[in-house]
């Protein structure tokens, strides 16, 4: 592969293994430390997470049914590799659950929650006109799952905590980068800034709908490559 530095035993005391190992292999595939179509070989992975065979198994086979990993028996494990087409259908529905987290969770957070909340959506402006694709990704994202956490959905909460990697891992943020022009990233920032100021004014609403256009912003670099 080559894989990473050896991790400590992959252990936890109140989950199971394979959700340990599913976990750290999900990280390591969305943080790029595994690279898309990269090859996966069972006893290089067991090694570095200190696990046998069977909870490896079954950490990959959560891994595949999240869209992650592709497995063709008897011949390969990989990591998938994003199909460019695809990117526009996850954009759109990565538009509506994030908003959604948004409606839902925004008028209920704590104060402590809106206030970072807040850190956030100001990071994450901040980002965009440094173009700085990690914060871009990671603010954007850590907004949703703060909303979805403190909307008291369950349903929800689990849906965007453990099904949306697939989708996420599509919209491959380095990709829309090199494609983006100078247009789009100006939408981009306007979204952001209308975030910013629907915050301000505690309407979740405007929140939602900066959200779904920042999105839009995104969607019209993807629809370029998709073509």
């Amino acid at each position: 592969m080559p894989v990473p530095v050896k991790r400590s035993p992959a252990t936890g005391k109140r989950v199971l293994l394979r959700d340990v190992v599913r976990d750290q292999l999900r990280d390591a595939i969305m943080d790029g430390t595994f690279q898309a179509g990269e090859v996966l070989h069972d006893a290089e992975l067991m090694e570095w997470l200190g696990v046998s065979r069977t909870p490896l198994r079954e950490a990959i086979n959560d891994l595949a049914r999240m869209g992650l990993i592709e497995m063709e028996p008897n011949r390969y494990t990989r990591v998938v590799n994003p199909d460019p087409s695809e990117m526009v259908m996850a954009f759109h529905t990565l538009g509506v659950l994030h908003g959604g987290a948004v409606a839902l969770g925004l008028p209920r957070l704590s104060p402590a929650g809106r206030r970072e909340v807040d850190e956030l959506a100001d990071r994450w402006a901040t980002a965009l006109r440094e173009r700085d694709m990690r914060t871009i990704r990671d603010s954007f994202n850590a907004i949703f799952a703060l909303c979805a956490e403190g909307s008291g959905n369950s349903i929800y909460r689990k849906l965007l905590a453990e099904e949306t990697y697939g989708l996420r891992y599509l919209t491959v943020m380095g990709v829309l980068a090199r494609l983006i022009d100078e247009t789009g990233w100006a939408e981009l920032e306007d979204a952001a800034a209308q975030l910013l100021r629907a915050l301000a004014a505690d309407d979740a609403d405007a929140a939602r709908v900066a959200i779904e256009r920042a999105h839009l912003g995104w969607l019209t670099a993807a629809d370029g490559d998709a073509d």
